[in-house]
């Protein structure tokens, strides 16, 4: 049987989760709390960027250390 490899942890995927949930949560306060108007694709943009945030979040999480 072939061992799976896994890559180590990524330093981005920890970075770029942070900052797209942060920024995608910003957005998101902003339409519902403030107000302030966004059309449709935008805040359907907002939740792919939480989503992909997440994703890389789980990445660095899971990958083992190295």
């Amino acid at each position: 049987m072939e061992q799976e490899t896994k890559r180590p942890q990524n330093k981005w995927d920890l970075i770029i989760g942070i900052f797209l949930i942060g920024f995608g949560s910003f957005r998101l306060y902003q339409h519902f709390m403030l107000g302030k108007e966004y059309e449709t694709y935008r805040i359907v943009l907002t939740f792919g960027f939480i989503g992909f945030g997440i994703f890389n979040l789980y990445k660095y999480f899971t990958a083992p250390k190295g």
